[in-house]
């Protein structure tokens, strides 16, 4: 008989050890405000609703507990215009679902691209985390307008190919936002960069893989002056590497 209470007593031990250990991996990447995956350059949520840029990610995150959405901005143009459009969608997610404040994850582009929302409109953002983002500019812009300087007759044809690319990509995820390659180009440039970190100081990051500083509480744009847009960010984040390994503590 004691053999039985025994065994029964570490069955029901186990049962509980388990049913914690899933109901903790279920609610691992659970956060207080929805998440928000933005893409980079040429880039997009899917493509037929086959090919996810975000491969993976969302359903891992998903199935932690974390309500996500993916944002599809300009596949290429510049940082504030794509920033705009985010705020765009931002605002339609919190009109339709009543939601506060966003966890805004940017990968590429996408990096600079939260940042502005974190500048203009820091009302939406509970934190800014970016990934592989170039805050400092890219040695590839750099050295495209470099090579097809203002002037050179290959420059104009270059960026019309990139457009019409980016154009295709739009179509294909079942969006019409304009495209303007010489704006990502200028964006993505040492000097852009360069010019926007003035402007726009917001989540960026003191070091490479570092965190940035929190968003002062008095900060706004006369484009989007409200109470709210003088809220502050709570955290900022960077880093680099495989989006596989990425780890990342969010609101």
């Amino acid at each position: 008989m004691k053999n039985y209470w025994l065994r029964g007593l570490l069955l029901a031990s186990a049962l509980l050890f388990a049913s914690t250990a899933s109901l903790a991996q279920s609610t691992y990447t659970k956060t207080k405000y929805p998440i928000v995956l933005v893409h980079g350059l040429l880039g997009f949520d899917s493509i037929l609703g086959v090919l996810d840029y975000w491969y993976g990610v969302p359903g891992n995150l998903r199935a932690g507990g974390a309500k996500v959405f993916v944002a599809n901005v300009s596949s290429s143009n510049f940082s504030e215009l794509r920033g705009e459009q985010l705020i765009r969608d931002l605002d339609s997610l919190r009109a339709v679902y009543g939601y506060s404040k966003f966890n805004l994850i940017g990968h590429s582009h996408g990096g600079p691209t939260i940042r502005y929302v974190a500048s203009v409109r820091p009302d939406l953002v509970a934190s800014v985390t970016s990934v592989g983002a170039p805050h400092r500019g890219s040695k590839v812009a750099d050295g495209l307008n470099a090579a097809l300087p203002p002037g050179s007759p290959l420059r104009p044809l270059v960026a019309g190919l990139v457009n019409a690319l980016s154009h295709f990509i739009e179509l294909l995820s079942g969006d019409d936002d304009p495209q303007n390659a010489l704006g990502a180009l200028a964006s993505l440039s040492s000097a852009g960069a360069a010019s926007f970190n003035a402007l726009h100081p917001q989540g960026m990051p003191t070091s490479a893989c570092g965190n940035g500083a929190q968003a002062n509480a008095d900060t706004h744009s006369p484009a989007h002056d409200s109470e709210n847009s003088r809220e502050a960010i709570s955290d900022t984040h960077s880093c680099g590497g495989k989006l596989g390994v990425l780890r990342f503590q969010l609101r």
